[in-house]
């Protein structure tokens, strides 16, 4: 493992991830957040062993079951241990989530005008949030709330900026980001669909970089689906992929 994945791995435990409640388990961690019951990166069981995926489902289903969650999410940080086990909760019907660590170590080869940007309070993004979270099957006022929420439990570990691009009286694309142990992390980027194409995005994320510089930051990095499309913008942007984690989440 590279110095740059086990500082993001640690940032992700210790900060963006992290609950207020752990529970000791022989195959890693559990980790909780009551407040945020809701909230999947907040209450999941972190592996870092296991035989198989009925062994993980277990320790879950006792961690999970245990603190009154109707869900089960089983997280890892071990690239060869997830992609052994997908194929297993694959057959399973549980839904994966293969996410990549992406680590901004280039000039960007695409630019926008960072002038559009502002520093906004936590606040003016929940209306835009929340929209775009009830647009989605699984959204909820509830979990919409609970997610707005975590942004302010999140500042409480690390220095956080949120910034947009602000057209008319909505804020029309936004990114946060997180500072702590010389880490940034630009985290939840998004664009209202009405203003897609305009190139607020990349001017979120630049700029959000430009700031965890500011701020001390010697390593950048941001979060991606590695099977969805906003992970070749980031590559345009001057970040390249250094590592995955797996996320396995019980069926709907």
């Amino acid at each position: 493992m590279t110095d740059e994945l086990a500082r993001i791995h640690r940032f992700e435990r210790e900060i963006e991830m992290a609950g207020t409640e752990t529970v000791d388990s022989p195959l890693g961690q559990g980790v909780l957040t009551p407040e945020l019951s809701l909230r999947h990166d907040s209450n999941y069981l972190l592996i870092e062993r296991a035989r198989d995926a009925a062994e993980a489902i277990t320790e879950a289903d006792r961690v999970l079951g245990g603190a009154g969650r109707d869900y089960r999410v089983i997280l890892t940080f071990d690239e060869e241990l997830g992609a052994r086990l997908r194929p297993e909760f694959d057959m399973l019907g549980w839904r994966t989530q293969c996410h990549i660590f992406m680590v901004q170590r280039r000039a960007p080869d695409k630019t926008a005008d960072l002038s559009l940007v502002e520093e906004v309070d936590e606040s003016a993004l929940r209306p835009g949030r929340t929209r775009e979270i009830l647009a989605q099957p699984w959204g909820s006022p509830e979990l919409a709330e609970q997610l707005a929420d975590s942004k302010l439990l999140i500042g409480k570990r690390a220095q956080t900026h949120f910034f947009g691009v602000v057209v008319g009286d909505e804020v029309a694309s936004w990114t946060d980001l997180y500072v702590a142990q010389g880490v940034g992390q630009i985290e939840d980027v998004a664009t209202l669909e009405a203003h897609r194409g305009q190139g607020y995005a990349t001017a979120v994320v630049l700029r959000a970089a430009q700031e965890a510089r500011r701020a001390g930051a010697d390593l950048i990095f941001l979060v991606a689906d590695d099977e969805d499309w906003p992970k070749l913008l980031y590559g345009r942007l001057g970040f390249d992929t250094i590592g995955r984690q797996y996320k396995f989440i019980t069926p709907s």
